[in-house]
């Protein structure tokens, strides 16, 4: 569990309490099982199934093998796509938070948010894209860059959220 789910679960916005942090023994069986099987393919897709879990309807591959940036701009405004993408996993598990920011950056529904992921991760290897980004070094300091910046607004936010809500059930 990472550490704003944490935070989250001591604020009480998040009912899930933490998990035991027995990270050596996850790594060594996660090690183990990986070694067991057979290597997978690197598709973009095949990531985007394991960033966010999803229930049956939820992805259409023939949607996603259609272009579709949504509003964003991924050439002039990445960190724009990468806040997004931040604030929606992290309010992935809430749908009444993950809906209103769909409805925040013009997101149809969940089929179409998949679509644009598929479309950022295609950008990445169009010839526009390796040259703004040439190294997965390159597109993770942007992508931490904004993150670190939307997480310190975000962890703000929710703790202001999570006094108010307390006072107002106190009072």
């Amino acid at each position: 569990m990472g550490l704003l789910d944490r935070i989250f679960t001591t604020l009480g916005l998040r009912s899930t309490p933490p998990e035991p942090a027995d990270d050596a023994a996850k790594t060594d069986a996660a090690d183990a099982k990986s070694s067991d099987e057979a290597p997978k393919s690197s598709s973009p897709l095949e990531s985007l199934d394991e960033l966010t879990p999803t229930e049956p309807g939820e992805r259409d591959p023939e949607l996603e093998a259609k272009d579709d940036p949504g509003t964003f701009e991924f050439a002039t405004d990445i960190a724009r796509y990468f806040t997004a993408e931040f604030r929606i996993e992290q309010a992935w598990r809430n749908k009444e938070r993950r809906e209103k920011l769909f409805g925040e950056y013009s997101i149809r529904d969940t089929a179409h948010w998949f679509q644009i992921q598929a479309t950022f991760q295609r950008w990445l290897k169009s010839d526009e894209g390796r040259a703004k980004y040439p190294t997965d070094a390159a597109l993770s300091q942007a992508r931490m860059t904004t993150t670190q910046t939307v997480s310190m607004d975000e962890l703000n936010l929710l703790v202001a959220e999570a006094k108010a809500a307390k006072a107002e059930r106190e009072g």
